[in-house]
């Protein structure tokens, strides 16, 4: 059961992450395609305004970054104490 609970930590949360972040990105690269600039803090595309100020994503999502990171090392942990745990 540890085991199990450990990968699944382990995988889902950097997953989820990665795809929060990808979602992002793809708004991001289809506005600079589009000739824009991308305005992070207010999630727009500016065409004709200028530039956009640039926010990094853990800045702006702090607690999705650090939590998802801090539940992957706890399914790391659990997944090794599934690991080397005695079989009875």
């Amino acid at each position: 059961m540890t085991l199990k609970l450990g990968l699944l930590l382990l995988i889902l949360p950097p997953l989820a992450l990665m795809g929060f972040w990808g979602m992002e990105y793809a708004e991001v690269s289809r506005c600079i395609q589009q000739g824009g600039s991308f305005d992070y803090p207010s999630q727009t595309c500016l065409l004709d305004q200028g530039a956009g100020e640039f926010i990094p994503f853990a800045q702006r999502y702090p607690t999705v970054v650090s939590g998802s990171l801090w539940a992957a090392f706890l399914g790391l942990l659990l997944t090794l104490h599934g690991l080397y745990r005695r079989r009875q």
